[in-house]
């Protein structure tokens, strides 16, 4: 059966045998992640048998290829079935994918350091106090989006005034009031009120967005 499967492996493109090689080092080291990357290729199997993959495929990376896998007609049929939420679930995905995106993207803890010129322990204690937006990436790793800097390399003029209002908000919450168009700043974003030193009407807007008050 070996000799059946390594044929079979060397007849498949350089970047599958790849793929492939990488998944079995993988499983070898941890059985956990062999699992999960057991299970995970299953379903995209059976999602790859019964869609359109000239359209999925053509995401620009691997992350946008899932995505668009998974919100396919058949993806959305397979998954509704274990989960009547899982389109909703996979539509903020996607939305958060757009915010990560957004006004240059992110960047990780230690090209922060280096753009601000503090060590990244000071970044990180920086996002515990909730002077900075931090995305978790897992195992203790963050990502941190650029439009909470300046072009200079500093920090945003009222970003921790701001911040400090939603305090009780997930990073999440906290970067959708930034980034969409606010009513009370006459329908301008935050984002673009604190880029023109506009700080008080966003403070504003800030603690009533945290209250849930009605616009």
């Amino acid at each position: 059966m070996t000799n059946t499967l390594e044929k079979k492996v060397t007849n498949t493109p350089k970047s599958t045998q790849k793929t492939i090689s990488r998944i079995i080092k993988a499983s070898n080291q941890e059985p956990l992640k062999a699992t999960f990357l057991t299970r995970v290729m299953e379903g995209l199997i059976e999602i790859a048998d019964s869609s359109n993959l000239v359209d999925i495929t053509a995401a620009d990376t691997n992350y946008e290829v899932l995505l668009a896998a998974l919100q396919t007609p058949e993806a959305i049929s397979l998954l509704t079935k274990q989960d009547p939420l899982a389109k909703a679930k996979i539509r903020g995905l996607h939305l958060k994918q757009q915010l990560i995106e957004a006004e240059g993207g992110c960047a990780n803890s230690e090209e922060i350091a280096q753009m601000l010129g503090i060590s990244r322990q000071a970044i990180n204690q920086r996002r515990q106090r909730g002077k900075l937006i931090g995305l978790s990436r897992g195992k203790g790793k963050y990502i941190y989006p650029l439009w909470q800097f300046t072009d200079t390399g500093e920090t945003l003029s009222g970003l921790e005034a701001v911040l400090a209002k939603l305090q009780e908000l997930d990073p999440w919450m906290q970067i959708t009031f930034f980034l969409n168009s606010n009513v009370r700043l006459e329908n301008k974003t935050p984002l673009e009120m604190l880029r023109k030193g506009e700080v008080e009407p966003v403070i504003i807007s800030a603690s009533a967005f945290a209250n849930d008050e009605p616009d």
